[in-house]
């Protein structure tokens, strides 16, 4: 049975700690059950990247407790952010040799690894774009699945407080797959920073994401994904930040450090503050914590972030002042009609990449 096979397979139980199934209007939709977000044990490992990356992110990813979510067999979605970045800007996009070491550690433990991403509103997650990112060699090479989570069965979330809901793959809401959410790092104009919680927004297997944009809902929306299909690990690990105007155009900045946690809330916490972002200034992050203060345990063995990496990274942040004016600028964008999101953005790609190369690579650091 392949991967695919065995997850199309899977049929959700009627209650989960995350939703309790319920017959709305003649369907069958996922509600929400409340649940604590924050952990006080929360582990957090942080280490610097060596000469092998790929053993490195194996390591950390022990360290908080691979062994003990993984057992022999267990299905393991390793969520990338693919669909969010620009081809020829590898900071814009998930580090392709970090979710390597992601793959061979799930293998390791025993457990059957599968890569990822949902569609989005400009962008099909296909073969030609997976080659264009650079993923699809290492995919055929390392012999893992992609799968597009907009072509599994869905199912509507509906977030508690909400009388919509949100569409979600079974697949990622079932008890039985554990997920670790392996985004790129950057900032983002809209969010103030990409990292483990909206890398889970690209999970939604609507490719009109545009909806949630246009009803000022972005920061609920983002928020309640997380909760949703949570992830059991989170990875913040990238050779390069995307410093800037992110998730498009990005300023590349040499970063080169591992954060792994088995709390999400904990890796945004910390992940924010070494972006440069205060935590108080994410409002997915403050929605999912009640504004209260996140709590986490560092690992023996983790390093500190150096100042000067720390310095570097905080200059191309992003102030919330930035962040509302750029909601404002782009909010005419969403209004384009939704086919021509997917037909004719992709085009203008080229544009973005060139756009990059000129005036954003331009002020950072070469890929390594």
């Amino acid at each position: 049975m392949t991967v695919r096979e065995k997850l199309d397979s899977l049929c959700l139980p009627r209650r989960s700690d995350r939703y309790e199934l319920e017959e709305r209007d003649g369907r069958t939709v996922a509600a929400e059950v409340r649940r604590e977000l924050i952990d006080p044990s929360a582990r957090l490992f942080v280490s610097k990247m060596g000469e092998e990356p790929r053993r490195d992110v194996a390591e950390a990813l022990r360290k908080v407790g691979l062994d003990e979510i993984v057992l022999e067999g267990t299905p393991v979605g390793i969520k990338v952010n693919i669909g969010g970045g620009v081809t020829g800007v590898p900071s814009s996009f998930s580090d392709i040799w970090v979710v390597e070491g992601v793959i061979d550690a799930v293998r390791e433990a025993g457990g059957v690894p599968f890569v990822c991403e949902a569609n989005m509103r400009s962008m099909t997650m296909h073969h030609r774009l997976l080659a264009h990112r650079g993923f699809y060699p290492m995919f055929v090479r390392k012999d893992v699945e992609f799968i597009n989570l907009s072509d599994l069965e869905t199912i509507d979330f509906v977030p508690l407080g909400w009388d919509t809901g949100i569409s979600l793959p079974v697949t990622l809401l079932h008890p039985e797959v554990k997920i670790i959410s392996v985004p790129s790092l950057k900032h983002h104009w809209e969010c103030g920073v990409t990292l483990a919680q909206k890398n889970m927004y690209g999970a939604i297997a609507e490719r009109q994401k545009s909806l949630f944009h246009r009803g000022g809902a972005i920061d609920e929306t983002v928020a309640a994904a997380a909760r949703a299909v949570s992830p059991d690990i989170s990875l913040l690990a990238h050779r390069q930040v995307g410093g800037g105007l992110g998730p498009h155009f990005c300023v590349p900045v040499d970063f080169g450090y591992i954060i792994a946690s088995d709390n999400m809330m904990a890796a945004d916490t910390f992940g924010s503050v070494v972006m440069g972002t205060d935590p108080l200034d994410v409002k997915h992050l403050q929605v999912n914590s009640d504004g209260r203060e996140v709590p986490y345990r560092l690992v023996e063995g983790s390093v500190d972030v150096d100042v000067e990496t720390r310095r570097r990274v905080a200059r191309t942040a992003l102030p919330a002042w930035k962040v509302r004016m750029w909601r404002a600028l782009l909010y005419p964008q969403y209004f384009v009609p939704h086919r021509a999101q997917y037909t004719q953005i992709p085009k203008l790609e080229p544009l973005g990449t060139w756009a990059n190369w000129l005036f954003f690579h331009s002020r950072g650091d070469p890929w390594p």
